[in-house]
């Protein structure tokens, strides 16, 4: 009788791969966090009002979504293009199965980053605020790379995925410490 998939251990060597990919992200997203924010000329921006950071948060989510609609684009070719054409009728959605995947992930991982970046926009100062532009930039390259890294072989997501889920995870610790440091003044 077969094992279970919840019961079968990935291969060490897999996890090493991908433990070594996960460090690059995490090393390539600091770094093109830290160097942009210190060393990119980013003009000022003018957002003193709740409204105008809101305004501004919003369009970089803009720019942060942009991948979803190249992948479902993807996604669209893989069915048009194949028998996955008629979903109610099947016998093709293997092949749409990683689109879908990857799709899906995007969509995830947009949704918790869009709610970090509307909390954290109420929380930053005028000069800190060139953070959301970089935080949406940095979202756009890793899911890309995430994209191309899954297509390649699903084990290659590995960059992708820990440099879109560092910045979110470190957003959201942000956020809740203030939300904290604020009940706590009260």
């Amino acid at each position: 009788m077969p094992e279970k998939s919840a019961t079968r251990k990935a291969p060490k060597e897999s996890k090493d791969w991908i433990r070594k990919q996960i460090m690059a992200g995490l090393t390539l997203c600091a770094t093109l966090f830290l160097g942009a924010y210190y060393f990119l000329p980013l003009p000022a921006i003018q957002a003193q009002s709740p409204v105008d950071r809101f305004i501004l948060t919003i369009r970089c989510l803009f720019v942060s979504s942009l991948p979803i609609p190249l992948i479902l684009q993807s996604v669209g070719n893989a069915r048009f293009n194949t028998t996955a054409i008629d979903p109610v009728k099947g016998g093709g959605e293997d092949i749409v199965d990683v689109p879908n995947r990857i799709l899906r992930n995007t969509i995830e991982q947009y949704i918790m980053h869009a709610v970090a970046m509307l909390t954290l926009c109420t929380f930053l100062d005028e000069d800190s605020l060139k953070v959301l532009p970089i935080l949406s930039v940095i979202f756009v390259i890793f899911r890309l790379l995430f994209w191309w890294g899954y297509l390649s072989s699903p084990l290659n997501r590995a960059v992708g995925m820990s440099g879109t889920a560092m910045p979110i995870f470190l957003t959201y610790l942000y956020c809740l410490y203030r939300i904290i440091k604020n009940i706590m003044v009260f």
